[in-house]
């Protein structure tokens, strides 16, 4: 069973808002997200809660068709703005992969009205492989930390 779990970030070093996605299927096959999610204020620090989240998200996503899907668009339903466009420049975005029995964070970016692999000064996509399943502290305290590197790339954070 193959995996995507969304996290988006709100671009804010205080105060944040995020928004933890599980996945299912579209009726061709394809990873879409559930048309549900956490959306939570967590504290910054608390790396094991967000691994919590995340993992709660994991364990949603699975490979069933998701036959009736909703009609309010996720950027009203989940991050409360008026276009897609205002989430890719509001948000910044990781997402969990579980592919062929590996777990892999990837850092998106912005580009145009959609998120797509941020590349490192290297052109290099910024991924991190876990060597084995993550526990919850190690999954929230990676996915911090790269939502901190794309704040301080951007000039967010000092």
């Amino acid at each position: 069973m193959d995996i995507v779990v969304r996290i988006s970030k709100e671009k804010k070093e205080k105060d944040f808002r995020m928004v933890v996605v599980p996945s299912g299927r579209s009726e061709k096959g394809f990873i879409r997200t559930k048309d549900y999610a956490i959306v939570a204020y967590p504290n910054k620090n608390n790396f094991e809660k967000i691994g919590e989240i995340i993992y709660w998200a994991f364990n949603e996503s699975d490979d069933k068709v998701i036959e009736h899907s909703s009609d309010i668009k996720i950027e009203k339903r989940f991050y409360n703005c008026s276009s897609y466009r205002k989430v890719t420049n509001e948000y910044n975005e990781v997402w969990l992969e579980f592919f062929k029995e590996v777990y892999s964070i990837s850092l998106l970016k912005k580009d145009g009205d959609a998120f797509v692999a941020f590349e490192d000064e290297n052109k290099e996509a910024v991924e991190y492989i876990f060597p084995e399943k993550p526990t919850a502290l190690e999954l929230g305290t990676k996915v911090m930390e790269m939502f901190e590197y794309k704040e301080r790339y951007d000039g967010l954070i000092e």
